[in-house]
């Protein structure tokens, strides 16, 4: 009997940044955007568990195809999907059942973390929504702002908080943890110019 646990924007977050996907299957481009099922793809999966998401006032709004198109949880047919992995790369995937006119067809898409609209969430506590060990965690805060901590091993060990501006938000978002090198690496060294938590 499978095991499988519902799963929120947190929880998917914490998950894809903690595994380590690997090339035995070729990056499963084909699925890159949504793609019916097939049996070669079905033989390797194993179901970890579904989003459980409220859907957005707006859920038939956000366009859903193409390899580029954003991931929203709270739009269709995302809040809904079941989450399944390759038991050979380690790649996740979406699953959902179209029921149009067609007749029922089952779909896959790859969870591309690039492409979660980190806009979008709204959380109503401060969320994970990337990490890398001690070298970094970026928080979303309920007031949509974010947060960027990094953890030292001085004495009992501190934490550095520092919350972003708007402009390094608005980098971050376009390009990732790598446009914040500069800040992370002043972190790092003039600790005591930002907020410090001693782990005691």
């Amino acid at each position: 009997m499978e095991t499988t646990f519902d799963i929120d924007e947190q929880k998917l977050l914490h998950f894809l940044a903690s595994i380590k996907v690997n090339d035995a299957c070729g990056g499963h481009t084909d699925f890159w955007e949504w793609h019916n099922e097939t049996e070669a793809l079905k033989t390797n999966l194993t179901k970890i568990g579904q989003i459980a998401i409220q859907p957005g006032e707006k859920q038939w709004e956000a366009p859903y195809w193409g390899q580029d198109a954003k991931i929203r949880f709270d739009c269709y047919p995302y809040y809904g999907c079941d989450l399944y992995q390759c038991q050979k790369c380690h790649t996740v995937f979406f699953y959902y059942v179209e029921l149009g006119g067609h007749g029922p067809q089952k779909r896959y898409r790859v969870v591309r973390k690039v492409l979660i609209d980190l806009e979008s969430l709204t959380p109503k506590h401060q969320i994970i929504i990337d990490y890398k060990g001690m070298d970094y965690i970026m928080y979303k805060n309920p007031d949509l702002t974010y947060g960027l901590l990094i953890s030292k091993t001085i004495g009992v060990g501190i934490d550095v908080y520092h919350q972003l501006s708007k402009e390094e938000q608005e980098r971050y978002l376009k390009d990732g943890i790598e446009s914040l090198n500069d800040r992370l690496k002043d972190m790092d060294v003039n600790y005591t110019n930002y907020k410090v938590t001693s782990w005691r």
